[in-house]
């Protein structure tokens, strides 16, 4: 796959998120610049990393956490009660 479709197909995710053909273009190439530089520091492929940050992009525009982090998140703020 080219690097253009690459970044269109990202960008098409964005903008069903509710961003600008123009921010989701924008946010696309960074988040595939960040895959390719975690994959290049863990050794793991770019593949595997894009979609970890498309995971966590999507749940964030949703107002969500990861489940791993929402239980890291809950025990910090629990009450003391």
């Amino acid at each position: 796959m080219n690097p253009d479709n690459k970044t269109l197909e990202v960008a098409q995710i964005f903008v069903k998120l509710g961003a600008s053909e123009k921010n989701a273009k924008l946010m696309a190439r960074q988040l595939i610049k960040r895959a390719e530089q975690v994959a290049k520091e863990k050794k793991t492929s770019k593949i595997e990393e894009l979609q970890k940050l498309l995971e966590i992009s999507v749940l964030g525009a949703q107002g969500r956490l990861h489940p791993s982090d929402e239980t890291n998140f809950r025990g910090k703020n629990a009450p003391n009660g």
